[in-house]
Parts: structure tokens; C-alpha cells; sequence
């Protein structure tokens, strides 16, 4: 009977251990306090603030109407409260994955987009059932930080036309500068050049705003560093308000408005619905199979990088203990797959989110839920507004948020260190550019490879002399010491070594 006992113990154990484990919400939610409530709704409402301007940015990039942006905005932040273990991860749109989306949805219809946030989903729970997250450790920082580079030249290259108040379509970093070339003629200091101009200094002053030195510690001079904090943090919220205010104004009396204007957004929250995975495109009707034909290696391409996006968001915040690569492959596929339930694009954490986040001092994932919220508002009460954000706007936000992505610093310290590195991180972001994003992050990811195999056959080899004090007196020995251990490839290297070392030392 005290066995019975014991085991049905045991096993309630296991069970609250694995809840606690793939439900992350169960560990925290019962500790919660006001503190927490009041450090939670501050960071949320930030959150919202930032996440909406963000949102209809990221779907004019993958040329979707404004509403698809933000239906990819709250779902996630819901779904995170619940699954999420890093605090500071904030789910939705962000550049690189509307950048890919458009890459990979070019000249089809949103219902295509929605069928790849849902495939995306599908594959990254995949990913995680098969616990596939040990494959990320080929894709090096060299290499990440080449094809964010490449990525961030893209959008800001593919945003001129926007501020140019040019009108064009491209399919490829080259095709956009030619595009460029034959089309600056058209070019004027038109209206759309100065707003976007304007709005690209606006938003860079309003960025070193907070970093204004404010001496003291006295009630007035904290709630001005609050004050220029959060101005600052909200400076895309701003400029978009702004923006469309100057836009009401033309439109309400003179009754023109100079701006190149948005899209008409359609009014309200997203009908619940399975995503639509036959869609049609002119007279055709297609079946799921033809939907995973055009859409290729992007249901393949999108949730990599959206995993390897979290995990290195998990990395930079975590404060003590270990990322489970597992779980946020689960999570993201949750939120991927019911986003898709509400027309969204593929979504995934966002570092200037969660930068923002951990500024306002976030507590609990928690905070998504009024940043969800905000976002549910904005659909509800908005979106018969959304039409009067200029597109100059727009870019000049994609702008000034990607440039700072540009990873330019990572190339002096390898210069130095490790030129090899150095070199997988031009050739990541020349191939990116050149061939394309998916081509370029493969042949990045290849030559890493390449690189750990030369590593591991050619392996650097210290040799040193040492010391024994036996009975019969000091004897030396000759210690050699492959660097990384020994593998197959690098026998012959290893045994020539000692060879060479024996005749040396002899």
C-alpha cells in the first residue's frame, strides 16, 4: 500500500514539474503582486505604444494592407503570457520577417501570407517536438551578424523610394538600385522628401533624448528623465501622430493632401477563422500542396530565423539559469499558428521590443497583455485614421529603427582576432546582397562549417615541457595538447606532430 502510495506521489510530482515546465505561466502567476501589476502595466502600455507604429511599417515592407501588421501584434503577446519564459521577449512583426515574408509572397495575395504564418508555425512546433535546437549552433555569430547586416541594407535600400517619393517595384537588392538609378530623375523636393527627411532627424534627435545628462536626484529632475525617456521610447508613435495630424489638416481644408498616403485600412478586429489554405489568385484555385510550391523554402527559412531570433533575444536578457531552445520553438509555433487564425504575418521577438521592454522594467510576461490590448483598441477605434500616415513616414521609420541593426563594429575586433571570422561575415552579407537573403545565409552557413571542419582537421597544438619528482629522481616529459581535443580528421596532422616533437626533443 505504501508503494501505491509512494508512486502515485511520484507521479503527481512528475506531472507538476512537466506543467510548470511547458507552462511556464503556472510557476509565477501564483507570487504575483501589485508591484508586479503596476511595473507590468507600465511596461505594457510602452510596449503598445511602440508595437503599433512598428506594426503598420513592417506590413507596408511585406506589402501587405496596414491591418494584416497589426493583427500580427496581440495574438502573440497573448499567447506569450502564457508559454514565454524570457520576461523581456515581445512577439509580433519586425523587419527581417516581413522582409522574408515579402520575399517569399511577391506578386501574391495576403491569404498567401496568412498559409506561410501558419505553415511557419507548423514547422517550428516540428522543430521543437524534435528538440532541433542544437542545429542553431551552426549558424555562428559571424555569420548571424553578416546576414542581419545584408537584411538591414535591404530595407533601408528598399525604404528610398518611399522618402524619393518615387513609385517603382523591385525584386532584388540589385534590381532596386537599378530601379533607383533609372528613377532619381523623378525625384523632387517634393513634399514626401521633406516629411520623410524630417521625420528621419526627428526620429534620431528624439533617440539621444533619453541620453540627455540630468544631474541630481531631486522629485522634479526624475520625472524630467522620465518625462525625456519616454518621449523618446515613443518617438515613432509621435512621428506617426504628427504625420497623420499634418495629413488631417490638408485633407479638412485645403482639401489636398501633398503626402503619398497609406492604404485604407479595414475597420475592426480580425474575424476568428482557420487560415485559408486554397486561395485564389485569379481564375485558379489552389490546393495546399501548389500554396507549399510557392511559398518554397520559406516555410523552412522563416521559423529558423525566428527561432534564432528568440534565442538570441533569451540570451542577452536572461539573468541566471539556462534558455530552453525547446520551449521557445513551442511558444513561437503557438503563436504563429493561432496568429494565423487571425490573419497575421509570421511573427517572432523583436530586440528594439525588447530593449524597450527591459528599459521600462518589465516584471512578468504579463505586460503583453496591455500591450495586446492597446493594440485591440487601435483596430477597434483607429484604423478609420490609419489611410492619413504618409508613406514617407513609414519608411523614414523602417529607416532610422534598421540602420542601427547594421553591424559594422563586429569587423575591427575580428580583424584582429580572427580574420577567418571576419571573412564568413563579409561573405554572409556579400552573398545576401548579391545572390539573395536565402542563398547568402546558406552559403554563410555552409562556409562556418566549412571553417569548424578546419578547426577540428587542423587543430593548433601546444607543446610544453614538464616536470615528474619520482623516487628515482626528476624526470621530464613532453606534454602535447591538441587545443579542441582530438577528432578522425586530424590523426595524420596530430601524428606528425608527435613525430616532429619526438625527432626535436629527442
Amino acid at each position: 500500500m505504501e508503494d501505491v502510495e509512494e508512486k502515485q506521489k511520484s507521479w503527481s510530482h512528475a506531472v507538476v514539474k512537466a506543467i510548470h515546465h511547458r507552462i511556464p505561466i503556472t510557476r509565477w502567476i501564483l507570487e504575483y503582486n501589485r508591484v508586479d501589476a503596476v511595473s507590468d502595466l507600465i511596461a505594457g502600455v510602452t510596449l503598445g505604444l511602440t508595437i503599433i507604429p512598428q506594426s503598420i511599417a513592417y506590413s507596408s515592407l511585406a506589402n501587405v494592407p496596414p491591418q494584416y501588421g497589426l493583427n500580427s501584434a496581440f495574438m502573440g503577446c497573448f499567447v506569450y503570457i502564457v508559454f514565454g519564459t524570457i520576461k523581456e521577449v515581445s512577439i509580433g512583426p519586425t523587419s527581417l520577417m516581413a522582409l522574408l515574408t515579402a520575399e517569399y509572397t511577391r506578386h501574391l495575395s495576403p491569404d498567401f501570407v496568412v498559409a506561410l504564418c501558419f505553415f511557419v508555425g507548423c514547422v517550428e512546433f516540428l522543430m521543437g517536438v524534435l528538440k532541433l535546437g542544437f542545429l542553431l549552433d551552426f549558424i555562428s555569430i559571424p555569420v548571424t551578424s553578416g546576414f542581419q547586416s545584408a537584411t538591414s541594407i535591404i530595407i533601408i535600400l528598399s525604404q528610398v523610394k518611399g522618402i524619393l517619393g518615387v513609385n517603382f517595384k523591385s525584386c532584388s537588392f540589385h534590381d532596386n538600385v537599378y530601379q533607383l538609378i533609372v528613377h532619381i530623375k523623378e525625384t523632387k523636393l517634393t513634399a514626401d522628401f521633406s516629411l520623410g527627411m524630417g521625420c528621419i532627424v526627428f526620429l534620431l534627435l528624439m533617440r539621444k533624448l533619453k541620453d540627455i545628462p540630468i544631474e541630481g536626484n531631486t522629485t522634479a529632475k526624475e520625472v524630467i528623465k522620465k518625462t525625456l525617456w519616454l518621449l523618446s521610447i515613443s518617438r515613432n508613435f509621435l512621428a506617426v501622430v504628427i504625420s497623420a495630424g499634418i495629413a488631417y489638416y490638408y485633407e479638412t481644408t485645403v482639401g489636398r493632401v501633398p503626402f503619398r498616403l497609406s492604404r485604407a485600412v479595414q475597420p475592426g478586429l480580425p474575424p476568428f477563422r482557420f487560415p485559408n489554405l486554397t486561395p485564389v489568385l485569379g481564375n485558379h484555385t489552389y490546393t495546399v500542396p501548389e500554396v507549399m510550391e510557392e511559398l518554397g523554402l520559406g516555410i523552412f527559412i522563416l521559423p529558423t530565423i525566428a527561432v534564432l531570433a528568440n534565442v538570441a533575444i533569451a540570451k542577452a536578457f536572461i539573468t541566471g539559469g539556462t534558455i530552453d531552445a525547446t520551449q521557445e520553438m513551442l511558444t513561437l509555433s503557438f503563436c504563429n499558428i493561432l496568429g494565423s487564425f487571425f490573419q497575421s504575418v509570421p511573427t517572432c521577438g523583436a530586440f528594439t521590443r525588447s530593449a524597450v521592454a527591459s528599459a521600462s522594467g518589465i516584471r512578468t510576461p504579463l505586460a503583453g497583455l496591455y500591450s495586446g490590448v492597446l493594440v485591440m483598441l487601435a483596430l477597434t477605434f483607429l484604423t478609420p485614421y490609419f489611410h492619413l500616415i504618409p508613406k514617407a513616414t513609414l519608411s523614414a521609420v523602417l529607416i532610422s529603427a534598421v540602420f542601427f541593426l547594421i553591424d559594422y563594429q563586429i569587423l575591427w575586433p575580428l580583424w584582429h582576432t580572427n580574420k577567418r571570422e571576419m571573412v564568413i561575415v563579409l561573405v554572409t552579407l556579400t552573398s545576401c546582397l548579391v545572390l539573395g537573403v536565402e542563398l547568402g545565409l546558406f552559403l554563410g552557413i555552409i562556409l562556418n562549417v566549412c571553417h569548424l571542419i578546419y578547426i577540428w582537421a587542423r587543430p593548433h597544438i601546444s607543446v610544453a615541457t614538464r616536470k615528474v619528482y619520482l623516487e628515482q629522481g626528476v624526470k621530464e616529459y613532453i606534454l602535447v595538447t591538441p587545443t579542441i581535443g582530438m577528432y578522425f580528421p586530424a590523426v595524420d596532422v596530430i601524428c606528425n606532430r608527435l613525430q616532429d616533437v619526438g625527432l626535436e626533443k629527442g
